[in-house]
């Protein structure tokens, strides 16, 4: 059996904003963009993915947020399993809230985003 040590990570970005992370991947065209990172972290631990570094997307409120009106939902990317399970989204959206919530074990729920499931094809 061949292991492989992990590649350290040449560098972790934190922008506030989707310009700034817009920035960031613009100028690092490597690095990768995270926001709940299970499927990510799954992949860099068997050694699969060696990211030469992390724009990480979890500050931007615009994309862990929601609002429906006028009847149409605007869901953002980082929107995680766990907020689309509670009663105030179930009772707009029941189908979405249902599938979220069997998204698997709380730990996944609460880390794991919508983008994350679409990006990499996931139920």
């Amino acid at each position: 059996m061949t292991t492989h040590a992990p590649q350290a990570l040449q560098s972790v970005t934190l922008p506030a904003s989707l310009d700034e992370a817009v920035a960031a991947l613009e100028a690092m065209p490597a690095a990768v963009p995270v926001a709940g990172g299970t499927d990510l972290m799954a992949a860099v631990n068997k050694g699969l993915l060696r990211p030469s570094g992390l724009v990480g997307l979890g500050r931007i409120s615009e994309l862990r947020g929601w609002h429906y009106q006028d009847g149409h939902a605007l869901l953002g990317a980082g929107l995680t399993h766990a907020r689309m399970g509670r009663p105030d989204f179930a009772a707009l959206i029941p189908a979405l809230a249902a599938s979220a919530r069997a998204a698997g074990p709380p730990q996944i729920r609460n880390a794991g985003t919508l983008g994350g499931n679409i990006a990499t094809s996931a139920p």
